[in-house]
């Protein structure tokens, strides 16, 4: 932000009559900036009164211009600020549908890692209980392997 250099006078015309009236004709109409005239200035004052009160003239110009750039500044920097909460919105709705899937996925996921461990479950059943037949099996035969054995031992020899 840049600050305008104001131009200050240092004389001030006078009229040489005297009379009022060229006074008020001769009043000092000074350009501070562009758009604003420090107007209806009597020449007869005190130059002191007069510097003073365009000193306060410059002063109010200038504290307007600081608080027009300020206000701008404020008005661009809140439509900046729209613009990200406009952006952070839709990011924010694509996350939550992200999330909101992801969670989907996790539940189905969750469901089907208990079918699997039921399954598992399951099937170690299985195994167990072929296991044990197979077992019972081996012993049968065995058993029967033994039984003949034990019919030829006795059986008589012709």
């Amino acid at each position: 932000m840049t600050t305008p250099n104001f131009p200050v006078p240092t004389s001030f015309p006078v009229s040489k009559s005297g009379s009022q009236e060229e006074e008020k004709k001769a009043c000092f109409n000074y350009k501070v900036e562009l758009g604003l005239m420090l107007q209806d200035l009597d020449p007869a004052m005190d130059p002191k009164e007069i510097k003073r009160i365009v000193s306060n003239r410059v002063s109010g110009q200038k504290s307007r211009w600081k608080k027009r750039q300020y206000i701008d500044d404020l008005e661009k920097r809140s439509r900046e600020l729209h613009l990200q909460v406009s952006d952070l919105r839709t990011q924010v709705t694509i996350t939550s549908e992200w999330k909101r899937r992801s969670e989907v996925e996790q539940m189905e996921l969750k469901e089907y890692l208990a079918v699997w461990n039921q399954h598992k479950i399951y099937q170690e059943g299985v195994t167990q209980a072929r296991n044990a037949e197979i077992e019972s099996l081996k012993r049968q035969l065995t058993h029967k392997a033994e039984m003949k054995s034990l019919k030829k031992q006795l059986a008589p020899s012709n």
